[in-house]
């Protein structure tokens, strides 16, 4: 007598038969990615002297753009500080500069406060968000060394200044030795470089502060950097103080 399988018998033998199926086929894949990476490999070991060549044109080709960058904004800086007269300013008028800077990036009650009895700050001001800023303004002509910054510091200490952020702005450079004090202490330091992007605009003082790189500022500015680049008018340079320092 001949036993007859159930359709659900039938139903279990097709699925089993049909799992069997694919699994046989993913193994075919490692076989497939094991082909095609061998055959990329072959490509690639014969055609490497062209690879090779095609990232030294390429690495040549962004090291000149790195330079020709990196010496337009040379460039810009340099007309920015000659034509605001930072060589010929005395202290007097470095100060005034730098106060004339902090109103032009929104500051309030800006206050140049250089003199006998100073406390060691030179301008105040209070930043868009309300914060006190106190900047002591150096106008040397040769590195700043640690013990200005340090006295600076100290000077921040002092009941009017506590609680400020401290800004030490110079014409000149620090030593490696002040620029690490003035890290240590939490001190923004604005040199010579920094203070150019500051005059071109590439560069703004504040919660904010950071621009973008200076020739990209001067590209996208167009005639408004150029207008800054213009030395003050008699007027505002007698508004400053400057007299014919500033002014060609």
């Amino acid at each position: 007598m001949v036993k007859r399988r159930s359709p659900a018998g039938k139903r279990v033998t097709r699925r089993g038969r049909k799992k069997s199926r694919i699994g046989w086929e993913w193994l075919l894949v490692p076989l497939a990615v094991f082909m095609v990476g061998r055959a990329f490999w072959e490509d690639l070991a014969s055609s490497w002297p062209v690879l090779l060549g095609a990232v030294a044109v390429l690495a040549a080709l962004l090291s000149a753009v790195f330079l020709v960058v990196r010496r337009m904004g040379a460039a810009y800086r340099r007309e920015a500080l000659r034509r605001a007269g930072l060589d010929r300013l005395n202290a007097r008028q470095f100060e005034k500069l730098t106060a004339e800077l902090l109103r032009r990036d929104d500051f309030g009650r800006v206050r140049v406060v250089g003199g006998a009895g100073d406390g060691g700050v030179d301008v105040r001001g209070a930043a868009p968000d309300g914060r006190g800023y106190a900047i002591q303004c150096k106008h040397y002509t040769r590195p700043v060394g640690p013990g200005a910054v340090r006295d600076f510091v100290g000077a921040l200490q002092a009941r009017p200044y506590r609680g400020h952020q401290g800004v030490f702005v110079t014409s000149h450079y620090l030593s490696a030795q002040a620029a690490r004090t003035a890290r240590e202490h939490g001190v923004i330091v604005i040199d010579r470089d920094r203070l150019a992007d500051w005059l071109l605009g590439a560069y703004r003082l504040g919660p904010d502060r950071g621009a973008p790189p200076v020739w990209l500022a001067r590209l996208r500015s167009g005639r408004q950097a150029r207008e800054r680049l213009r030395p003050p008018s008699s007027a505002q340079a007698d508004e400053l103080g400057l007299g014919g320092a500033a002014a060609e």
